[in-house]
C-alpha cells in the first residue's frame, strides 16, 4: 500500500492523502471478507441493525468535517455537502428499518400432494458486495450501498472514485467506530485494471453495486459475466424537463419552473447529478417568459468557493471534466444552438450555460448527457410533440412537468 495525494483542482493545493492499494493488496482485502461473511451473517439482525444505527449517529457528529472535505475533494457547494451530510444518514436509517421488517413467508399447498408440506421463503445474505462510488455524491452513496449489505449480512469491499476519496474513507472508518468488524469492510483506491482484475472479476465477489455512467454499466455487466454475479446499477440520465403552456398565463408557476431548472440543474452540485433536469423543454407561447426568467436567476448566482456557504455554484470535479463540458457545449452550439449566456472556463470553473434554439435532432436533445451547469431550451408547440422529444433519448432515470392539471402531468 502506498499514499497518494488528493488535489482541489481549483487551487492545485493538496487536501490530503489517501491508500492506494495495488492487485494483490485487493484480492487479499476479498479473501478477507469472503472468510468473514458467515460469521457475520450469523451476527443477530438486531445486533447488526443497532451497529448501524450508532454508524448513521456518527455520521451526524461528523457531518460539518466530512462536508468539508467533500467542498475540497470535489467542490461540492458547501450548503449542498452538508444536506447531503444531513439526509444520508436518514436514508441509512430507512433501510435499517426496512430490513428489520422484510419477513419470510409461508408458501399455500397450490398443488395435489402438498397439503401437509411447509413451504418457507427465507432471505439470506449474497455474499461479498463490490460498492463502486461515484465522485458526485460520495456521501449518499456510500451508505446507501453499504447499510443495506451489511445489515442483511453481508460483507463489503468499497471502491471509492479517485476525484472524491477522503469522504468515502472518512465514512467507512466510522462505520467501524461503531461496530462494524475490520474485515466486514474495506476501503480502497487502486488503478483500474488492478480493481478490475482483483475486485470486480474476483469469483469470491458474489455482487457488483454501482452507480455511474451506462458505459460505466456495461463493463459492470461484462465484469460480472463469466461468474455470474448479481449487478445493481444506477446509471446516467438526460432527464427532460417540461414547461407546459400554461406557464405562459401564470406567473406563480413559471417561477416554479425557472426555480426547478435553476436549482436541480445549475446548483445541485454544479450539474454532476444523474437525475436533473438536463433537457428543458418549453412550450413556444411559454418560451420568452421563461427564457428571461433563466436569465435573470443565473445572473443573480453567486459562483465562489466551495467552502464558502454562500456560494450557489463553484466548480466542475476536475480540469478534465469541465474541458468535456466545454466540448459539449461548442458542439451544440456548432449544430446551431444560440449561446445565450456564459460558456467561459477557468480550468475547471465555469459559468453556467443557457442555449437556446436547441431543436430536437440535436445530441443533446437526444443522448449526450451533459455533466455540467448547462440548460438546452427546447421549444415545442404541442402536449403530442414533447412527449415525442422526451421519449426520444435512451435514458430512462427521472423527468418532471410544470403544471398544475393532474391530468396532464400524468399524460406526460
Amino acid at each position: 500500500m502506498k499514499m497518494v495525494d488528493v488535489y482541489d483542482e481549483s487551487t492545485n493545493k493538496v487536501v490530503g492523502s489517501v491508500p492506494k492499494y495495488n492487485a494483490e493488496e485487493i484480492a487479499e482485502m476479498v479473501d478477507k471478507a469472503y472468510a468473514m461473511q458467515p460469521i457475520w451473517e450469523k451476527t443477530p439482525l438486531y445486533e447488526r441493525s443497532e451497529i448501524l444505527y450508532k454508524f448513521c449517529s456518527l455520521v451526524d457528529k461528523h457531518a460539518k468535517e466530512i462536508a468539508l472535505a467533500m467542498c475540497n475533494e470535489m467542490g461540492k457547494p458547501y450548503a449542498k455537502a452538508l444536506s447531503e451530510l444531513t439526509y444520508s444518514p436518514n436514508i441509512g436509517r430507512a433501510n435499517i428499518e426496512y430490513g428489520r421488517h422484510m419477513f419470510g413467508s409461508i408458501l399455500n399447498d397450490t398443488a395435489p400432494g402438498m397439503e401437509n408440506d411447509v413451504v418457507m421463503v427465507r432471505h439470506e445474505a449474497l455474499g461479498v458486495i463490490a460498492c463502486v462510488i461515484p465522485f458526485n455524491y460520495p456521501v449518499e452513496l456510500t451508505i446507501q450501498k453499504i447499510v443495506p449489505a451489511l445489515l442483511m449480512g453481508n460483507t463489503c469491499v468499497v471502491k471509492a472514485a479517485t476525484t472524491a476519496p477522503i469522504s468515502v474513507k472518512m465514512i467507512c472508518d466510522l462505520a467501524h467506530e461503531a461496530g462494524v468488524p475490520e474485515d466486514c469492510l474495506f476501503y480502497l483506491t487502486g488503478d483500474r485494471d488492478d480493481c478490475t482484475k482483483a475486485l470486480l472479476r474476483n469469483p469470491k465477489v458474489a455482487c457488483i453495486a454501482l452507480t455511474g455512467s451506462n458505459e460505466a454499466g456495461t463493463e459492470m455487466i461484462h465484469n460480472a459475466a463469466d461468474t455470474i454475479k448479481k449487478v445493481a446499477l444506477e446509471l446516467g440520465g438526460n432527464d427532460p424537463f417540461i414547461v407546459t403552456e400554461e406557464c405562459a398565463d401564470d406567473p406563480e408557476l413559471m417561477a416554479t419552473a425557472i426555480a426547478c431548472v435553476g436549482w436541480g440543474r445549475l446548483t445541485e452540485n454544479n450539474g454532476q447529478t444523474c437525475a436533473s433536469p438536463k433537457r428543458t423543454l418549453v412550450h413556444r407561447r411559454a418560451h420568452d417568459a421563461f427564457v428571461k426568467g433563466m436569465l435573470k436567476f443565473v445572473e443573480n448566482l453567486k459562483q465562489g468557493p466551495a467552502t464558502d456557504p454562500e456560494s450557489d455554484i463553484t466548480r466542475l470535479v476536475s480540469v478534465k471534466a469541465a474541458e468535456k463540458v466545454e466540448k459539449q457545449v461548442q458542439m451544440t452550439i456548432d449544430q446551431g444552438a444560440k449561446l445565450l449566456y456564459g460558456g467561459d472556463r477557468d480550468g475547471c470553473i465555469m459559468k453556467p450555460v443557457i442555449l437556446d434554439n436547441v431543436t430536437k435532432d440535436m445530441d443533446i436533445a437526444k443522448d449526450m448527457e451533459v455533466f455540467g451547469p448547462v440548460v438546452p431550451i427546447i421549444t415545442f408547440d404541442t402536449d403530442e410533440e414533447a412527449v415525442e422529444i422526451a421519449n426520444q433519448s435512451k435514458y430512462g432515470l427521472s423527468s418532471g412537468v410544470a403544471t398544475k392539471d393532474m391530468h396532464k402531468a400524468f399524460y406526460y
